[in-house]
């Protein structure tokens, strides 16, 4: 019998159904996943010789480089970049929030993900930030959006409204539920100008401190 003029089974097709058996159950078993691509598991370690780290990474790489921009654009500021770097990374992510616990659980080690990291490290530094703190910044970003991409796979009612419609919280609820749009989102519009503020404010900090000693 003459050979498939194509493989029977791609990279992507194995990320793909990994997605979904992630999206579906919030964890990852290359058995059941071999089962619903009808292959034995071993044709998946022909593709993922790391096995199942190596397939969460490359789900992390496969959302990255769909995502995450690698580029600055010509005049673009710091906090500019950062807003459409944080919004597409949470966009990204927040399509498949139950992949984001299994990928913050092992290393950062894609290229598509590194590369778009290294461009938010270079115009952090580029604005001021030293090799001391710039980790720390991007590690804030990092967790921000992370947590807002779980954010926006919770339910709708994520506090329950107590009985007495007069408490502070009862009455924060209602107000919510009142404005137009996600919650969610406007939630991480408020953090992360929340969070540029705060880093502005450091940067300026840093800079009077070389200035005036």
């Amino acid at each position: 019998m003459a050979r498939p003029k194509s493989p029977l089974l791609s990279r992507e097709q194995i990320l793909r159904a990994a997605l979904a058996q992630i999206d579906a159950t919030g964890s990852l078993g290359l058995p059941k996943l071999a089962r619903d691509l009808n292959v034995g598991t071993s044709s998946l370690y022909h593709h993922f010789k790391g096995g199942r780290e190596e397939v969460v990474e490359s789900i992390r790489g496969l959302l990255s480089s769909e995502g995450m921009p690698c580029e600055r654009e010509p005049g673009e500021s710091w906090q500019d970049f950062t807003r459409r770097w944080a919004g597409a990374y949470r966009t990204a992510f927040a399509a498949h929030p139950a992949a984001v616990p299994l990928m913050t659980a092992q290393t950062v080690s894609h290229p598509a993900t590194l590369a778009s990291y290294e461009v938010l490290a270079e115009v952090l530094h580029e604005a001021g930030f030293g090799d001391d703190e710039l980790l720390h910044a991007v590690t804030v970003l990092d967790c921000f959006i992370l947590g807002s991409a779980l954010d926006a796979g919770a339910p709708v009612e994520v506090w329950a409204a107590r009985g007495d419609g007069e408490s502070r919280l009862a009455r924060a609820i209602a107000a919510a539920r009142a404005q137009p749009g996600d919650r969610a989102e406007r939630a991480f519009r408020l953090g992360l100008e929340s969070l540029l503020s705060g880093l502005s404010a450091l940067l300026e900090r840093d800079c009077a401190e070389r200035v005036f000693g």
